[in-house]
This record gives C-alpha cells, structure tokens and sequence, in this order.
C-alpha cells in the first residue's frame, strides 16, 4: 500500500470529527468563546434541537475584521502566548472550534468591536471561506451555525431527536451558567424563550438551574488545604438522583467531567446514601494553574491533576465534615448546636486492625486508610450528658430532670406526639412540623456510637454469662470462622464447637440484651458478600467495616411498634441533633422530614 497525504478537505473533516460530536458540541464552542471574549450577557437560539440552526450572541470584545479569516482557520487562537501551553486562563485555546464547525456545517460569523463603526461578517461553507464584507451588527459577536452534519451525511444520521439533542445542549448551557453567574443567559428554544437568568450570586444561580431544590436543602462549602481551595454547595443526604446528572465540577472557571472528583464525591456520602443514589453538587475547585493539565482532550472535558490524592483528599474531608454537624445539617446554622455543652471527637490516625482482611488482600491497613487520615484533625461536637457510650441506654436511662422549653433554636423542636407507634410528631419555634422515623434515628444513633468507639478505644466487649451455641449452615458457618479475628476486633467473640456449630461468648457492650443468632446470621450474609469481592471492587476497609457495623446498629434499635414517653421522644431527638450524620439512618434513608406553616397551608389552599 502506497503511503500519501490525505487532501486538506478530509483533514478537516477528520478535525471536525473530533470537536463536533452533535449540537451539544457546537453550543459548547460558542459559549466558550463568548466567555473567553469577556462577554457579561450570552443568548443562545436553537431550532430543531440545534439541527438545523444554532446562533449564540455576546457583548463580548469582538473580532477585527483582519482577524476574521483567521478566526477560521485551523490551530489560530488569540488564546495563548508564547507557545504557553501550562498557565492556560482561557476555556479555549486549541484554535480548531470555529474551523471544525465550518467544515460540518454552514457558518456565518458577524462580530463588532469598540473602536469600529460597523460591524464584519465572514462565511464558511465545506470549509470554503469566503471573503469578509461590512455588515449590521451590534458591539460583540453573532455565530449562526445552519444544517450541522450536512456536508458529513452519515454522521448527521446518527444524531438522536430533537428532544434527546436539546436537553444534551440544555447540560452544557446550565453547566457553564452555573461556572459564571456573573453573566446573564438567555436560551430561546423554536422561537421561545425557555431559560433567562441574570447576573446571580452563586447559590442563586445554582436554584435557578436546579428548580427543584430549595435554599434550605443547600449545604455550603469553603475549605482549603494548602494551594487546593474548594467552595461550593451540596445537597443534604435527602436530597438524591437516580443518575450523577446533578453533580457539577468546575476546576478553575471549567466545567469539568472528572472521574477523580466523582469518585471522591461519592465517597463523601457513602455513609449518609443508599447504594444506587447520588447527590447534588456543585463544586468549585481553584489550584495554581501548574498543577492540572487541560491539554487531555480535544473537548477539553477531561483534565489529569499533578496530585490527585490532594484533591481526592480534600473533598472527601470536606464532604464529610459538612454532613458531620448534626441533624440540622441542611437548614440551621452549624454554630446554633452550641447550646448544647460539647466534647471533641478526633480519629485516630493509627491504623485499624482488621487482620482477616488484610491477609485477604495482601494490602496494608494504612494504604486503605490513607483517604480517611487526610481528614484528621476535622472534629465534630458532641451533646455532653447524651454521649456516644450511652447512645445504646438513652431510651432507658434519662435524665433526671425533663426536657423543659428554652430559648434556645432546636433544629427538631419539641416532640407533642407519638403516631402508629413509630413516627414522632415534633413542632419548631419557627411554626414547623417535624416527623421523625425513630427506629431509622435510633439505627443511626446507635452506628455512629458504635464506629466511634471503635476508632478510638475498640468495640467494648460483655462476656455471656452463659455462652450461646448456635447451629448455622455450612455457608455461614465457614464465614464466620473466617472472619474470626474480625469479629474479635469488632467486639464478638466466637469459636467453633461442632461441625456447624458456633459458641458465642461475648458481644459488644453497647448493643445491650440482643439475638445473638438474628446478629450473627445478619452478618454473615453481609462478610460473604464481602468475601465474593475483588480488591477492586471495594474502595476501602472502612467501606466494609460501616457496613458490618449498620448491621450491628440495626439489633439494637428502637423498634417500630415500641411506645415512647415524652421524655424519651425528646431524648432521641437531642441526640439526633448533636450526632453527625443523622439526617439518614445506616442505609441511607431520611430519619426526619419537616414541612413549614406555609407548606401546610398550601395543601389546605389557605395561601
């Protein structure tokens, strides 16, 4: 086979191919400009999904009329200086956008800057560029794209509705407005007006693009560790999505899709959210330009971190200090807790003993800990006179004197009913209704007791005055006895007596009078499924051991069905508000929801 250049057309086609994708692509490319240009107001019109017409106008600086042709020409860019290719300040900087859109489709450019007195336009069609001419225009710059695909047949038959585009133009549009709230966008949609958003601050634009949240569901970010700095919002654990579609990075001013940032989201709420469920987030990362590579990918989507543990540590540390301030996480203000008298909690750095595992995976305790040391140093507050050793005995060992009604703001109130048994009903000073799940509450309660003790003392341990026999099939069987030190490490103590048949002859303290039996089958379902699990599969020790522990928590719960005195509901709730994480129980279920006066009124129509 005979090697030769391919012509200049193919080779822009090809380069086309890898910018342009659909319309999303192209409405990317043009916003991008439009902000690189300084622009403080963007409209973008779509027809057809963006099939048929795209056209995206600033009051950005605009383009001389030399500078036109280039403009349209490949690798040109007004982007970068002297061959910079690591202190990169601008979204665009490759100088294949505007020529890749020309060469897929019908491209007009008409642009204006200050000191002209008339705006120029410049046209490319099949990568054709025609001559620029005078034209009407306004100051800044007007793109219209027309028929994309239409000079590339087979690719535009593998575009998806109109519908299906749209919405994949409408992510890419509300990801940068969330990136720049300091400018206002307009979307007009087949000649309709669907999305305008003026200038915002940050967290109202982002209830602006997400209309289903509401300010109080919103938790605030602002942490720093060295150059890293991360700001931003996220949702409280009851707030969740079926897909990551509501999770938005933005390292320096760029919308990003980032696996690492991803990953280390997901890790944040691994205690608080059910398997399957993802939160809302909108992070921020700013870091010194030198320490992220842009140059990834020709959408400049993707981006490599010079120290991706850094970051990876940062937000998982922040995350879970921001969820770790009690019950009113997402509505009150983390200092109003200080009503209670408060004790600190710092995790040891010392590594876990969890031999069975460790001699399983051949890895050290420490490397799967690495993630969860990072964040050392971070302390949550504690209710003195409702601590986590007591947590088990709460509902059976109140305090002497009742709950009286203070001055002070608590996030659940005071309790005034018990219904089916299960559910407390609780009203706030602010004329809020509050309903508590409390076997959920108490499951909660109860684990995050049970990990505390375990990371700084080890589980406390109650020797059976009698020791318990029980007989389990040979699955759970070998499982346990498998799992023998760990469940030593975890306060149970067990060996074999029998073919199938395990002694039990201790068990951790603070999970009072239970089944032994019920507790053991529990968890020998969950270290087999542990034990199917590749090291790749599992994130860290840490993940398993919350899980072996909620198991644990859930048999020593207050049951529904259990009747509750007022004093005991009020117990459970100040527990709540003083215990991290308590906004869900272990399996990432809500434990309290509230509605406002004015909710109430409007199911009654009296607003």
């Amino acid at each position: 086979m005979i090697i030769r250049p391919l012509s200049e057309h193919t080779v822009n086609l090809i380069a086309a191919g890898e910018v342009i994708e659909r319309p999303a692509a192209v409405v990317k490319e043009l916003v991008e400009n439009a902000l690189d240009a300084g622009a403080g107001r963007i409209e973008i019109n779509l027809d057809n999904g963006g099939i048929d017409h795209i056209q995206v106008i600033d009051n950005g600086c605009g383009i001389e009329a030399d500078d036109l042709p280039l403009a349209v020409s490949r690798h040109c860019t007004s982007k970068l200086f002297e061959d910079d290719l690591v202190n990169i300040k601008t979204l665009g900087f490759r100088g294949e956008a505007l020529p890749s859109i020309g060469a897929a489709a019908r491209l007009k450019i008409i642009s204006r800057v200050k000191s002209a007195e008339s705006a120029w336009q410049i046209s490319v069609e099949s990568g054709k560029i025609l001559n620029p001419s005078p034209s009407a225009g306004q100051m800044g710059t007007q793109v219209i794209v027309e028929d994309l695909f239409y000079a590339l047949p087979a690719r535009r038959k593998f575009l998806k509705t109109a519908r299906v585009e749209y919405n994949r133009c409408e992510m890419i549009i509300q990801r940068l407005a969330i990136s720049h709230p300091d400018v206002s966008f307009t979307v007009i949609k087949d000649g309709k007006t669907v999305l305008n958003l003026p200038i915002q601050s940050q967290k109202d634009r982002i209830l602006a693009v997400f209309s289903d949240i509401h300010d109080e569901e919103l938790i605030m970010l602002n942490f720093d560790r060295g150059d890293l700095k991360l700001s931003g919002f996220i949702s409280a654990p009851s707030v969740n999505r079926a897909t990551t579609n509501g999770q938005i990075m933005v390292v320096n001013d760029r919308p990003v899709a980032d696996p690492v940032m991803q990953m280390a989201i997901r890790v944040g709420y691994r205690q608080v959210l059910e398997k399957g469920r993802y939160p809302v987030a909108v992070l921020f990362l700013q870091l010194p330009l030198d320490q992220v590579d842009v140059n990834v990918h020709p959408a400049k989507t993707e981006l490599r971190f010079a120290d991706e543990a850094a970051v990876r540590a940062l937000i998982i540390g922040s995350i879970q200090k921001s969820l770790a301030i009690g019950v009113g996480v997402a509505n009150v203000n983390p200092e109003s807790l200080h009503v209670f008298p408060t004790t600190q909690y710092h995790p040891k750095k010392a590594s876990i003993r969890y031999p069975a595992y460790q001699q399983r995976m051949g890895k050290n305790n420490k490397e799967f800990f690495q993630e969860e040391d990072a964040c050392a140093g971070d302390s949550f507050e504690l209710g003195a006179g409702l601590s986590f050793k007591d947590v088990g005995d709460t509902l059976s060992r109140l305090p002497d004197k009742k709950y009286q009604k203070t001055t002070a703001t608590l996030p659940l109130g005071y309790a005034v009913a018990q219904i089916f048994k299960t559910y407390i009903v609780a009203v706030t000073e602010h004329e809020e209704f509050v309903i508590v799940d409390q076997h959920a509450a108490h499951e909660r309660l109860t684990h995050e007791a049970l990990r505390q003790q375990y990371l700084e003392t080890g589980i406390q341990t109650q020797s059976l005055l009698i020791p318990e026999a029980i007989e389990l099939s040979a699955v759970h069987y070998r499982c346990l006895m498998g799992f023998k030190d760990s469940l030593a490490d975890l306060g149970i103590e067990i060996e074999s007596f029998g073919e199938k048949t395990i002694l039990v002859r201790a068990l951790p303290q603070l999970l009072g009078s239970i089944s032994a039996q019920s507790l053991l089958i529990d968890l020998a379902e969950e270290l087999q499924d542990k034990e199917q699990m590749s090291v790749n599969d599992i994130e860290s020790v840490h993940t398993q051991l919350d899980a072996i522990l909620a198991r644990m928590a859930c048999h020593n719960s207050v049951r529904a069905g259990r009747s509750l005195n007022e004093e005991e509901m009020n117990a459970l709730l100040r527990q709540m508000e003083a215990t991290p994480r308590a906004g869900t129980c272990s399996h990432g279920r809500p434990t309290w929801l509230k509605w406002s006066k004015k909710d109430m009124e409007k199911l009654f129509h009296r607003s």
